[in-house]
């Protein structure tokens, strides 16, 4: 593995992008687990900055688990057919407990409400996003602390592959304003809305942003440049073309070079991307999910899959244009 060949930093005015975009309606996925109440805790730190409507979710995945929580007569009322009393009562405890947990959170000045649904999680909350038009989901996830690895949870990672929505996957030891934000690039579309929402952040919490290309012989042997082969050039020229490919994307986004700081690596993109956020002490990554050779069928790809399970910090996945989830939406 390569080591990171760093540019003379490139810095950019944030406050001067013009393509900037903001978050309006903002779901977070509930369990009362404490992982989703780290979820809950960044999710109003970022309504605070956007100004965004924030909606709190919980599906319950399995009926006889709503069953258990309902009482004798609700239980009677959906085993005669008629489950108003049931849903009712399961609303009801969802939430109160959906309350309790703001409980000592600052919520004041912010539009939050509740929902509460009976289904299978990710196919839930992607039916909420699909109808109500939600910019971002939150979601909390469990680490395995014993080892130096961030493994995501089935529910995450389907979220991620399946909800049209942004999808930011919120580890509990980096809640808060980001200090430090990586966005990898691959020159794609879906990568440039990643940097376009790890810009705004960045504004949001006067974070460090960091831009990282991995160089590989995909990079070079590219549709781009089809008479260059890796084996052809030598490691400077090879360099050379990367760098001047990552000015000309900087340069797109049309604005002032203050505040980014720009990286080119060679080597296994996943790999160079693990070793930025330990060297670098990343809190966040934000990443498309699809790149420039993404197959549609495919809706993570394997740098994107590598880069979840083994990078200890908060992660934020951007859909590309034109999108549709694979789950059906409710008619």
């Amino acid at each position: 593995m390569g080591a990171t060949h760093s540019h003379r930093p490139i810095y950019v005015e944030i406050n001067k992008v013009k393509d900037k975009m903001d978050y309006q309606r903002i779901l977070v996925a509930i369990d009362f687990s404490p992982s989703s109440e780290a979820a809950l805790k960044q999710a109003i730190w970022l309504a605070r900055q956007s100004g965004a409507c924030l909606v709190l979710e919980h599906a319950l995945p399995e009926s006889r688990r709503a069953e258990h929580l309902s009482s004798y007569m609700a239980k009677i009322n959906l085993l005669s057919g008629h489950g108003e009393r049931f849903e009712r009562e399961i609303r009801q405890d969802s939430e109160s407990k959906m309350h309790r947990m703001l409980k000592g959170l600052d919520v004041s000045g912010l539009d939050v409400k509740f929902e509460t649904r009976l289904g299978e999680v990710f196919v839930e909350i992607t039916h909420t996003v699909q109808q109500g038009g939600y910019d971002l989901v939150l979601a909390g996830t469990r680490g395995h602390n014993d080892w130096n690895h961030f493994f995501v949870g089935s529910t995450a990672k389907r979220l991620i592959r399946k909800c049209p929505s942004s999808v930011w996957i919120v580890k509990a030891e980096h809640v808060g304003p980001p200090g430090i934000i990586l966005a990898p690039t691959d020159f794609s579309d879906v990568s440039r809305k990643a940097i376009l929402e790890a810009l705004r952040l960045a504004e949001h919490a006067n974070a460090e942003l960091h831009l990282l290309h991995v160089i590989d012989s995909n990079d070079i042997q590219s549709e781009d440049n089809p008479a260059i082969s890796h084996t052809a050039l030598s490691r400077h020229e090879i360099n050379e073309i990367a760098s001047k490919r990552l000015i000309e994307f900087l340069n797109s986004f049309e604005m002032d070079r203050r505040r980014i700081h720009s990286h080119l690596s060679f080597g296994t993109p996943w790999k160079e991307i693990h070793q930025m956020v330990q060297r670098h002490k990343v809190d966040l990554i934000a990443m498309g999910t699809v790149g420039r050779n993404g197959i549609k069928e495919i809706l993570l790809g394997s740098t994107a899959e590598k880069v979840l399970d083994t990078c200890d910090c908060s992660i934020l996945t951007t859909k590309p244009d034109g999108f549709v989830s694979p789950v059906e939406p409710l008619h």
